[in-house]
């Protein structure tokens, strides 16, 4: 019975082995890359997070404290209301929505300066994160103090993978509820190490599969109790018989 038991372990865990590696699919991944002088360089991927309503802003008016939304070094966010606008201190309602941080900031620091002399003004979005879903340890929301992240910065952040993931088909959901755009992407394979493949920008949702192994697992967990009272109620026979000799 124990040898069984054994021969089992030992089939499922060379099964799943192969789960545990990254980028495996491509051939010939040892090999250097070809430098080509001709070719253009790629250009860089720039991404500005746009305010949106329902987000937390902070402010700070350096060397006016009563006009920030700091206290010292605790931050608190004030809200983006519905039509896109927050009240601060002086200049009174200011609409943001659609801006970028450096946008909000040239604005709201231009409106000071009516007031105050050469003001400097700092605004930071408090509230950009993306969600990680499914076979990761932590899975949960990322908070981002950038623009954007990557996905394997985000599935980081969460634990790592859980040994039922499936890493050849993780999904990316972009564009929120009303325009949604999905993608999926390839971890097994060392070309997925495209950047454009790879960026999550706030709102984003990514979503880690399970693979093939997580239905046995979960049948080997509902019948391990099982098999281990037959196996308790087996040693205690045993053990009769053993005394009864």
């Amino acid at each position: 019975m124990k040898k069984y038991l054994f021969l089992m372990a030992v089939f499922f865990i060379g099964c799943s082995n192969k789960e545990y590696i990254l980028f495996q699919k491509d051939k010939n991944i040892t090999k250097p890359l070809k430098t080509n002088l001709e070719n253009k360089k790629p250009k860089k991927i720039v991404y500005e997070y746009k305010i949106m309503p329902g987000d937390l802003v902070s402010v700070t008016v350096f060397n006016h404290p009563e006009l920030s939304t700091t206290n010292g070094t605790e931050i608190k966010g004030i809200p983006v209301y519905d039509d896109g606008k927050i009240h601060l201190p002086l200049i009174g309602f200011v609409e943001i929505a659609g801006l970028t941080q450096k946008e909000a900031t040239l604005k709201i620091q231009k409106l000071y300066s009516q007031y105050l002399k050469k003001p400097y003004v700092q605004l930071n979005v408090l509230t950009k994160k993306v969600y990680v879903l499914g076979e990761v340890n932590k899975p949960g929301v990322v908070l981002l103090d950038k623009d954007y992240t990557t996905l394997i910065e985000a599935i980081s952040a969460e634990g790592g993978f859980k040994d039922t993931a499936r890493r050849d088909k993780i999904i990316i959901i972009s564009g929120g509820l009303e325009n949604p755009e999905i993608r999926e992407v390839d971890l097994t394979k060392i070309s997925s190490l495209n950047y454009k493949n790879l960026l999550l920008k706030p709102n984003d949702i990514v979503y880690v599969q399970p693979n093939n192994m997580k239905p046995l697992d979960v049948k080997i967990q509902g019948v391990q109790p099982i098999v281990s009272f037959v196996n308790s109620i087996l040693s205690t026979m045993v053990n009769v018989k053993i005394l009864t000799k």
